[in-house]
């Protein structure tokens, strides 16, 4: 054998080789707009679960698109991709108020103090006649840019939210269009819309900003388009859901979370993990090279005699495509659920009586401290005794990012009595629940005094109906032990309830109070309707009202002190604003504290919607010293009216040469004896 056939050998190892390199990664770009329907959600998912893209930047689009890139930065951190960087669209292009429910996913507070926040950079700026150094976002149009001069050529921009952002960036960059190698987008309607597909219709992401659309479709840029032709058939119905999410995974979990927080509809429609699929692969899709124009209504229509501009999705194989997205999502990340340890553990107490205190409380049935419902979402079904409305755990992250499981998700009830209160001597947390699928419960706490969480467990609850609970806070710890009892004077923020992610949780009527002294004999109260205690927050802010707040004055703390009356010079008065409306009946009373100087009397009035002002007085009254009365509402006039009374003031006068001071004010329903 001559040598001659080394070579030939060498050539079929290289080559051998060579195929087996795996393929090159696909660069992306990803815009969108997150916390709009809940299939942007699901692309992001897509992306992460999908070892053929690169994904090197995301950028937000829509109203208060930066609420919406710091949900993105919750998500890429939850699942271990923190590393990515998130930009906001432009503030002045917006088409709808952002929903309500899954803002609550970004009003995390790992957003706030854990997150990478959304792109910016310092600059020189006049700030009041002065030239500081400032932080400054970073918008969507100068952040494509700046990744599309990096790798020119290379990137693929996916946009499947309002071409807003896209448009701005070939304006403001006419020099981007070269260096954008194809721009895949889910929007559109060719022959089919979103209802039984009969006609097309002015598809939403093109519609929203027709003018953008416009100015892409006519960029000369290779696009490739996802319509609702290919996109609207594709809805998860309840058997793929429930095999995506019990993988509980990272991934799938905080998938499930925004789904459960979204939930406008059962079997959510996928649109955009089309567009987010066509980047690699088009083998579920039928695709045709079509000549597409936008008119100023945002209708996509075929030119016929066009050239064509864009290659377009027209047809997809639903089943199979559903199938292959699930299991890929279901698989991408290993199963991560709650390791079930048990810490602190601790047992129910006695309410007691009328609390010396109450710090905060939230019974759900107003709207009044909406934005604090850090977890949890409305239920009107299965309430307790009393109620019309309780609190249904979502999914989240533990708030304790030090000693807490980072790497699942509890189902959690969060509210943050704002502005911090602080404790008294004794700090108990009463509340009712409902538990299913599980008999653990943690309840949580953080400490504003000392930039902590404590926690303690409640094992062996009853389940499948509602209980009522109450624990003593001075039990909690750090989960490690550490800590040292919840003490007198400590400021708290976030009150927590958390059970595994696969149980039911429901709360209700939170109340965190000081414990009543052993000689108090009035039972506790069936139901708190407002609380005033001054000691934190502002006047005119978290206190509406006329009055000056006196610090270090009060029977704790702070105290409300009266002010001369702007309308009539005789009186001094101290007005407390409710907030908004409280509900009141005859079972209602009035609990405050006062100090009174130069006075033995001092009149109540309550504005009340539907009964206008009544007044009541209190005569006789201590002098000099720290003191507490009760004005009961069984003197309550005959509303004559349909419905909820209710007040939304409460006033305290006294002569003008007098001085008041009310601390501890508490307007609570009575229980029936």
């Amino acid at each position: 054998m001559r040598l001659l056939g080394w070579p030939f050998i060498a050539i079929l190892i290289i080559t051998s080789n060579v195929a087996a390199q795996p393929a090159a990664k696909i660069p992306i770009l990803l815009d969108f707009d997150i916390a709009e329907d809940i299939d942007d959600t699901f692309a992001l998912a897509t992306v992460l679960a999908s070892p053929e893209l690169d994904l090197r930047g995301v950028t937000t689009v829509g109203a208060d698109a930066y609420k919406r890139a710091q949900i993105t930065c919750r998500f890429l951190t939850a699942c271990g991709r923190k590393e990515i960087p998130v930009a906001a669209g432009l503030p002045e292009k917006t088409t709808k108020p952002l929903p309500y429910w899954q803002v609550q996913y970004g009003n995390h507070a790992s957003v706030y103090f854990r997150d990478p926040k959304p792109a910016a950079e310092k600059k020189k700026m006049v700030v009041d006649g002065k030239e500081k150094i400032v932080s400054v976002p970073i918008l969507a149009p100068d952040f494509l840019y700046r990744h599309l001069k990096q790798s020119p050529g290379e990137l693929t921009i996916v946009a499947i939210g309002p071409l807003t952002n896209i448009a701005a960036l070939l304006t403001k960059h006419p020099d981007s269009k070269a260096m954008i190698k194809r721009i895949v987008l889910m929007g559109g309607s060719i022959r089919r819309g979103y209802d039984d597909g009969s006609k097309p219709q002015a598809e939403y992401n093109i519609a929203a900003d027709a003018k953008a659309a416009q100015i892409v479709f006519t960029s000369g840029v290779p696009i490739v388009m996802a319509p609702l032709d290919a996109t609207a058939m594709v809805r998860l119905d309840a058997a793929r859901q429930k095999k995506l999410f019990d993988a509980g995974s990272i991934l799938t979990l905080s998938v499930q979370a925004i789904t459960e927080l979204w939930r406008e509809k059962n079997d959510p429609i996928l649109y955009d993990p089309v567009a987010v699929t066509l980047v690699f692969t088009e083998k579920f899709c039928r695709m045709e090279a079509l000549s597409i124009g936008v008119d100023d209504k945002g209708f996509t229509k075929i030119a016929k005699d066009g050239k064509p501009n864009t290659r377009v999705a027209t047809a997809i194989k639903t089943k199979d495509f559903l199938d292959w997205l699930v299991d890929r999502l279901a698989k991408a990340y290993p199963p991560s659920l709650p390791t079930g340890r048990i810490v602190n553990e601790t047992k129910m107490v006695p309410r007691g009586n009328l609390p010396n205190r109450v710090h905060a409380f939230e019974d759900f049935e107003t709207d009044i401290e909406k934005r604090w419902w850090l977890s949890g979402r409305l239920e009107a079904a299965n309430v307790p005794s009393g109620s019309s409305r309780a609190c249904r755990a979502m999914l989240t992250q533990d708030f304790d990012d030090r000693q807490g499981e980072m790497k699942t998700l509890y189902r959690a009830v969060v509210f943050n009595p704002v502005p911090g209160p602080p404790m008294g001597k004794k700090p108990h947390l009463s509340f009712r629940y409902y538990l299913n699928g599980t008999d653990e419960l943690r309840v949580q706490i953080y400490s504003l005094s000392n930039g902590y969480h404590r926690c303690l467990m409640l094992k062996g609850l009853p389940q499948g109906k509602w209980m009522e609970g109450n624990v003593d806070m001075r039990d909690a710890r750090k989960p490690d032990g550490t800590g040292g009892p919840l003490s007198e004077n400590e400021r708290i923020d976030d009150i927590q309830f958390y059970c595994d992610p696969r149980a039911e949780l429901l709360i209700d009527d939170i109340v965190l109070y000081d414990a009543a002294d052993e000689t108090e004999k009035r039972p506790f109260p069936n139901r708190f309707l407002f609380t005033g205690w001054f000691d934190s927050g502002k006047q005119g802010k978290e206190w509406p009202g006329m009055f000056d707040i006196a610090p270090k004055e009060g029977f704790f703390w702070h105290a409300a002190k009266s002010v001369l009356h702007p309308d009539d010079k005789k009186q001094a008065w101290i007005k407390v604003g409710l907030r908004g409306d409280r509900p009141i009946n005859p079972g209602t009373n009035l609990f405050f504290r006062y100090k009174l100087e130069g006075a033995r009397h001092i009149t109540v009035d309550f504005e009340s919607p539907q009964l206008g002002k009544f007044i009541v007085v209190q005569r006789e009254l201590k002098a000099n010293a720290w003191a507490e009365t009760t004005v009961e509402l069984d003197i309550l006039p005959p509303a004559h009216v349909k419905g909820q009374t209710t007040v939304r003031s409460v006033g305290f006068r006294v002569p003008a040469a007098a001085r008041l001071w009310i601390d501890d004010l508490m307007l609570y329903e009575c229980t029936k004896k």
